[in-house]
């Protein structure tokens, strides 16, 4: 087993610690705005990152049947504009029938391919930033997020560069789904 001396621990942990203090994005979901229902609790999947303007960044996250959920969203305004568009992915899989070139004479079988099937698009519901949804069944499903970035006229620059990177959080809330209702 090697032996660690006590000089390289300390650049270890310091190396480490820089790292964490580097990134300032990953705790910007911490910005965003919380449930007035008080009856939410802050979800462990909650994520910040740096996104590039106009490409399509996911987050895969796991709800789960008897559960409420309220996703929100916040960004940087100055690099990624005033809205993100934003949508819930579920990953499904669905059967396919397909030619079968081992079958003597042809044939056909059935194979599995994976198929997106799209939950909720804030573009449907006035570039909302936040949904609040009952999970009905345990499901994998992608927050997907894409920034469109700021307007030509009003793009920061540093240098002669645009600057095209900038951060987003996604703040995921849940509680037990209350009974009510008959």
């Amino acid at each position: 087993m090697p032996i660690l001396r006590p000089g390289l621990l300390a650049v270890a942990c310091a190396l480490v610690s820089l790292g964490h203090a580097q990134d300032p994005c990953s705790t910007f979901y911490r910005s965003a705005p919380r449930s007035s229902d008080q009856r939410f609790s802050l979800n462990g999947q909650s994520k910040g990152a740096s996104v590039q303007v106009g490409v399509p960044t996911e987050l895969n996250i796991i709800v789960y049947k008897g559960q409420d959920y309220r996703i929100s969203f916040v960004y940087d305004e100055k690099v990624i504009g005033d809205h993100v568009v934003a949508r819930l992915i579920e990953r499904i899989r669905e059967p396919k029938e397909v030619e079968d070139d081992g079958k003597e004479g042809g044939g056909r079988k059935r194979v599995f391919a994976e198929a997106r099937k799209v939950l909720w698009d804030n573009q449907e519901h006035g570039m909302a930033d936040a949904v609040e949804f009952t999970a009905t069944a345990t499901k994998r499903i992608a927050v997907e997020i894409t920034a469109p970035g700021v307007p030509d006229g009003a793009k920061q620059k540093r240098g002669d560069r645009d600057h095209d990177i900038g951060c987003v959080g996604i703040l995921i809330e849940h509680m037990p789904t209350p009974n009510v209702g008959f």
